[in-house]
């Protein structure tokens, strides 16, 4: 079984190198030149709380260099990228082969489908977490379970068969009968931590014991609930509101949001609580806080890239120039 990992990340790393150290042949492609780069003279390397291998294995930024090759995508790229990194997956998959894809956030397994074609497509989602130390090395920091099942509900042979390859891997899969009900759990749990550590520089602890970020939570939570009651969605938890409190009291992480923000890196915020906000829109929801959110996010992203780049900025010829384009405008 041959796989490419499209998104050779953090999460592309930890997935694709734990089933190359398992036997399985691997491919690697990613846009960043650099940490191609990195895995091609030096090896991938893995290290973290499941021990630290490197490994020799092929990696590219082209998808033509894989062109009919792998059986399996497994489908880890920035949600920013999805709709381009889909095309990919089309150029390195064999006609008979399929992808699975286990980013956060929705909308990817529709957009991975308009590419592929319905059935080709595969539900996951990751509690397993990691982090990009550098070009070429990823760490994995948190274990938690894979689920993965068909988008048409249950398991199959091809999943079951992946699913074997990822315990043997140590990626602990559980195959679950609605897929999209645990897509959309996670969803809704990222949307309500995410993005309000990313705008507040706080982590998930500290927000919960913040007042006023406690009770934008809330305002939040409250308005996602919402609209999964609106849309139908069955969510995997009774009490997903209570169940989000206690995570934000008890954890003192930094969300993948936050981590993104602080190395000055695009966030995934249009996939979680901006997609929230497209789905309110089009049920009819209010969700004022959300929105309010989102906008936060993009703001706080513009000033982190103006920061990371090194702008050196002349405010008062800026002013000047503002003067004289309302002066035109007059």
């Amino acid at each position: 079984m041959r796989y490419c990992v499209i998104g050779a990340g953090a999460m592309g790393g930890l997935y694709g190198l734990s089933l190359a150290a398992r036997g399985h042949d691997v491919d690697f492609l990613d846009v960043d030149d650099a940490h191609v780069a990195a895995i091609n003279n030096h090896g991938f390397r893995l290290s973290g709380i499941t021990g630290d291998i490197t490994r020799r294995v092929r990696a590219s930024t082209e998808p033509y260099d894989f062109a009919g090759s792998a059986e399996i995508v497994l489908f880890h790229p920035h949600t920013l990228g999805t709709r381009e990194a889909a095309a990919s997956a089309k150029t390195v998959l064999k006609p008979e082969g399929w992808a699975i894809t286990l980013q956060n956030g929705i909308g990817n397994v529709e957009a991975l489908e308009e590419v592929l074609g319905v059935g080709r497509v595969v539900g996951g989602i990751s509690y397993h977490s990691a982090a990009l130390a550098g070009p070429g090395h990823a760490v994995h920091t948190n274990a938690g379970k894979t689920y993965l099942g068909e988008l048409g509900g249950g398991g199959s042979a091809r999943v079951d068969t992946l699913a074997g390859a990822m315990c043997e891997a140590g990626l602990k899969p559980e195959v679950v009968h609605d897929i999209m009900s645990v897509i959309w759990t996670k969803f809704v749990h990222n949307c309500g931590v995410n993005a309000l550590c990313a705008v507040s520089g706080l982590r998930a602890g500290d927000v919960a014991r913040t007042e006023a970020m406690a009770e934008l939570q809330g305002h939040i939570l409250e308005e996602i609930m919402a609209v999964v009651a609106a849309k139908g969605i069955k969510l995997s938890l009774d009490d997903p509101t209570g169940f989000i409190k206690r995570h934000t009291y008890l954890k003192y992480n930094k969300p993948s949001m936050q981590q993104h923000m602080e190395c000055a890196r695009w966030t995934e915020v249009d996939s979680l609580n901006g997609a929230l906000v497209c789905e309110a829109e089009a049920l009819g929801v209010p969700v004022p806080y959300n929105r309010a959110l989102t906008l936060m996010v993009k703001g706080r992203e513009a000033a982190v890239q103006r920061v990371h780049g090194g702008e050196d900025r002349d405010f008062a010829a800026l002013e000047d120039a503002a003067e004289r384009d309302l002066a035109q405008v007059s």
